[in-house]
């Protein structure tokens, strides 16, 4: 339990630093209490969750493509719903716009790294080709190189033919090449993806606590001893997130105004929670015989 509620704590830093650089930049209440609002939404629903499934063990299931599904099915809404200066990212639910990529891509991903193992390789890699393709027409540089980065990692690790390894590898460079070829020219909002910059403006030691906060978002990811590589994959698009915001105009994920990156990273986290209380946390993930445990499941 002391776990579970230190991990789902390990974003409020961020939410707290990005929620005092939009109030010091007097923007409204409704706002900035969108951000904390949904971490404690989320950390209930999470605990939840947590406390249901306690029993419940994983298992092969064809329901496994599900979560894959309904994310591509997602992923594809706005481009009939919204119609941004051709950006089509968002799904509009009354006054709230939903970031879909944001928020169910981490969930891809770890089923990704599960129907890789259990089913034909093709499979899973034509279902990433669909996603990949989306988000080049969205167009969304920031989350398809995140993703793309993840991806590569599983494709990496879970692919033996060395043939279809490379030539994955191989295509996704290619997509992420695109993506920043014809990159989107939509201008940035300072509270979502310059919020690092009115953290700044705060003070030199308000933001160096601020990039202390993003990359404490990422360390469980890369440290926590578990048993599948499924938690690094999430890692590197949790990193890739932040990093590219740096490079364009993409949402800084957790520290900005915005609820989508930080449901997704919810999910993300109740997964790994999840997984560290089964009994297996003796086991680097990095291990031959984390490998062994994991892929005998």
């Amino acid at each position: 339990m002391y776990k579970t509620i230190v991990l789902y704590l390990i974003m409020l830093p961020a939410i707290f630093i990005g929620t005092m650089a939009m109030v010091k930049n007097n923007l409204p209440l409704s706002i900035w209490i969108q951000n904390i609002i949904i971490w404690m939404l989320g950390c209930f629903l999470g605990l939840l969750f947590l406390n249901l499934s306690k029993k419940r063990k994983s298992t092969k299931s064809r329901s496994d493509f599900i979560p894959i599904l309904m994310t591509i099915l997602l992923l594809i809404i706005p481009f009939f719903t919204s119609n941004s200066n051709n950006i089509h990212r968002w799904l509009s639910i009354g006054p709230i716009l939903i970031y879909t990529a944001s928020i169910f891509l981490p969930l891809a991903i770890i089923y990704f790294d599960k129907t890789i193992i259990h089913y034909p390789e093709g499979y899973t890699l034509g279902l990433v080709l669909i996603i990949l393709l989306i988000l080049l027409f969205q167009p969304d540089a920031g989350q398809l190189t995140s993703f793309s980065c993840a991806i590569s990692l599983i494709i990496f690790r879970k692919i033996d033919k060395p043939v279809l390894k490379y030539t994955s590898l191989f295509v996704l460079i290619i997509f992420i090449t695109l993506t920043w070829v014809f990159i989107d020219n939509l201008a940035p909002v300072s509270y979502v993806e310059n919020i690092l910059f009115l953290v700044k403006d705060m003070g030199m030691l308000w933001f160096i606590f601020g990039i202390i906060s993003l990359i404490l978002l990422v360390l469980p990811f890369f440290t926590l001893r578990a048993y599948h590589w499924s938690y690094v994959s999430l890692g590197v698009y949790f990193l890739t997130e932040i990093l590219v915001t740096f490079f364009g105009n993409f949402p800084m994920p957790i520290m900005g105004y915005g609820i989508s990156p930080i449901i997704g990273y919810m999910i993300a986290m109740t997964y790994v929670i999840k997984h560290c209380n089964c009994g297996m946390n003796s086991i680097s993930p990095m291990s031959k015989d984390a490998r062994k445990g994991y892929q005998s499941k």
